[in-house]
């Protein structure tokens, strides 16, 4: 990749985690539970009420998630892999890798990041309403619903959906 390439996929990645933030931020309210799991070479889950986490590793992997009011947020990491799934006001994200590194995340009602891939790198980001997955090659990248962001830079797959259109690399 030049110069010119990363410093776009840079900018893209960036606006994207800006954009969740600031969702992040307008659909804020009060937390009905907090919750973190970590594992590295274990199986870790928690259920507080409506909230759950669970992070499974082998002992070569890291694997994290976090809930923040009610929400699901799952993480499973195998050979050498690192995932995160974080799930905030009612999202649900989960996150398998198989040796690289992937982070799922879901903020705001109804929203779903899905991610499940042996890439080096790859983030699926969903805000209120959205729904976004991404796979190895033969998956790809979805975006749908409301505001949802995802790149793979293993495969140069990616999608960016504003809960009207939706714009995707091939």
């Amino acid at each position: 990749m030049d110069h010119r390439g990363a410093r776009v996929t840079g900018l893209i990645v960036g606006g994207g985690i800006i954009a969740a933030l600031s969702i992040v931020g307008a659909t804020s309210q009060a937390s009905a539970a907090t919750l973190d799991c970590s594992a590295r070479g274990l199986d870790q889950t928690l259920v507080d009420g409506s909230s759950a986490c669970r992070a499974v590793a082998d002992a070569d992997s890291s694997a994290i998630s976090h809930v923040e009011g009610d929400g699901v947020g799952a993480a499973d990491s195998r050979d050498g892999g690192t995932s995160a799934g974080l799930a905030m006001f009612g999202g649900v994200a989960a996150a398998e890798t198989r040796g690289g590194m992937l982070a799922a995340v879901a903020f705001g009602r109804d929203s779903l990041a899905l991610g499940r891939t042996a890439s080096p790198f790859a983030v699926v980001l969903a805000g209120p309403g959205g729904r976004a997955a991404v796979g190895d090659a033969d998956v790809g990248a979805i975006c749908a619903g409301g505001p949802a962001l995802v790149f793979n830079i293993a495969t140069a797959q990616g999608c960016f959906s504003d809960g009207i259109s939706t714009w995707t690399l091939p």
